[in-house]
């Protein structure tokens, strides 16, 4: 029994120290292991960290107090030919006075070389425009005048909202009305529904712009160069109003607009009379229109009135303005952002205008965008360089939920800093779409109150280099 005992002893003893030295492989080899894990998942922005130069690291900074400020102007005028509508109304705003609109337009034959016999009685002569739209309140009464065109326009020609031109004095329809640009009309005999339109009666006052159109002769019907300088169009204006008011916004090159002639007629001498006829006149986009805008500001607020009219530029620090139909737009300064380039190199992530609205701003609604130029050396304005990037970069659209307009211009403070002998002449600040549209709305400036984030301000995020 004692041999096999100590046979047994001895293969346990074996045993005992391949498992003991297998474990020690096992432990190195775990030890190992997790040294190796724990380095590779250090920070990867500690790796190095220990032996980068102190001089050498990226600094990312963020400044909102760079020196800004802005004032108000009056716009001269604005382009107002080959619209996409034609504005008639009038606004009276509390703070920026009074704006009147009203539209040239010439018209086209509806067919060359007509004939309206060798005699003709005019039965009436209505001139129909479609709606296409408002602002304002149309709960006010509008009154309508309508003029023929004594000097006429030209297609191919450029022109803008101050146009002035010769007129016949006499007034064809001044005629009142609450506007409805969502009324559909029925119209007799056949009781046929066309979209909203207005028809203004141009012979119930005097029958002489009808009584010219009949007169017109089968030569000068057949040439439209020679039709449009017997009859170079209409001027169509609103009266201007004592509160509140509204724009209406009339599509011209549109079916339903037209200028209806009806009349009763004899093809011969021996013929009898055919009544209940009409010939019809078109605006089309081979005929000109022009919008006209007027603004009276002599009723506009003292403080307006200090600022733009009377050019007090220092009050732009508690607000300033901007409005459509070449009213007013804005100057916005940065004189000192030249002044970064000399802290080193700099490169700017992001830089972002900010512009608040008065709080209390609540008697139209603001406009939907606002557009930035750069002023030129001839001072006039000129494409900023960011806008390149994309309009939804670029931005400008009003923000509801914060009563602001901000505008990235990345590039252009970028361009200052990196170049500290470019000129720095400030940026325009306008409604987008001006032409056509007739808001307005009230900066805060950049003084600062106890809300410090209401105020004009430029967001800079930077890295020094």
């Amino acid at each position: 029994m004692l041999p096999t005992t100590s046979f047994m002893t001895k293969s346990l003893v074996k045993k005992f120290f391949l498992l003991v030295r297998s474990a020690t492989t096992a432990l190195i080899l775990l030890s190992a292991f997790l040294l190796v894990f724990s380095s590779c998942t250090k920070e990867p922005g500690k790796i190095g960290y220990v032996i980068q130069p102190e001089d050498s690291k990226l600094r990312v900074g963020y400044n909102d107090t760079t020196t800004i400020y802005a004032y108000s102007e009056i716009i001269d005028s604005i382009r107002s030919d080959k619209l996409s509508v034609s504005a008639f109304g009038s606004l009276r705003d509390p703070v920026f006075g009074s704006t009147t609109a009203g539209f040239y337009t010439q018209f086209i034959p509806s067919s060359g070389g007509h004939s309206f016999g060798v005699e003709h009685m005019l039965d009436s002569l209505i001139l129909q425009l479609t709606y296409e739209g408002y602002y304002g309140d149309t709960n006010v009464v509008l009154t309508a005048h309508t003029y023929e065109m004594l000097e006429g326009i030209n297609k191919d020609s450029i022109y803008y909202s101050n146009l002035n031109r010769d007129l016949n004095p006499i007034d064809y329809s001044n005629f009142a009305f609450s506007p409805e640009p969502t009324k559909k009309v029925i119209l007799l005999p056949n009781n046929d529904t066309i979209d909203a339109v207005l028809r203004l009666n141009l012979s119930d006052i005097n029958t002489s712009l009808g009584e010219k159109l009949l007169s017109a002769t089968p030569e000068q019907m057949d040439s439209l160069q020679v039709f449009q300088e017997f009859f170079k169009g209409l001027f169509v204006q609103s009266q201007p109003v004592y509160e509140d008011g509204s724009i209406i916004y009339f599509g011209l090159p549109t079916s339903n607009t037209k200028l209806s002639l009806f009349y009763s007629s004899k093809a011969t001498d021996t013929s009898a009379w055919e009544d209940s006829l009409r010939y019809d006149y078109y605006i089309s986009t081979s005929t000109a229109t022009v919008n006209k805008y007027e603004h009276d500001y002599t009723t506009a607020s003292p403080e307006f009135t200090a600022q733009v009219i009377n050019k007090d530029t220092s009050l732009g620090v508690q607000q300033f303005y901007a409005q459509g139909y070449g009213g007013v737009q804005s100057v916005i300064k940065i004189p000192n952002i030249n002044h970064w380039g000399r802290i080193g190199n700099v490169a700017v992530n992001e830089a972002k205008l900010v512009l608040p609205g008065i709080s209390n701003d609540e008697f139209f609604d603001p406009p939907g965008k606002m557009y930035l130029l750069k002023i030129g050396e001839d001072g006039l304005g000129e494409t900023l360089p960011d806008p390149i990037i994309g309009e939804y970069y670029f931005d400008g659209e009003y923000k509801k939920s914060t009563n602001t307009y901000e505008f990235r211009i990345t590039r252009y403070i970028q361009s200052l800093i990196s170049d500290t002998t470019q000129t720095n002449n400030g940026l325009y600040l306008f409604l987008f779409g001006g032409s056509v549209h007739p808001e307005r709305f009230i900066f805060k400036g950049n003084q600062v109150d106890s809300d410090t984030s209401r105020r004009i301000k430029l967001e800079i995020l930077f890295t020094e280099l």
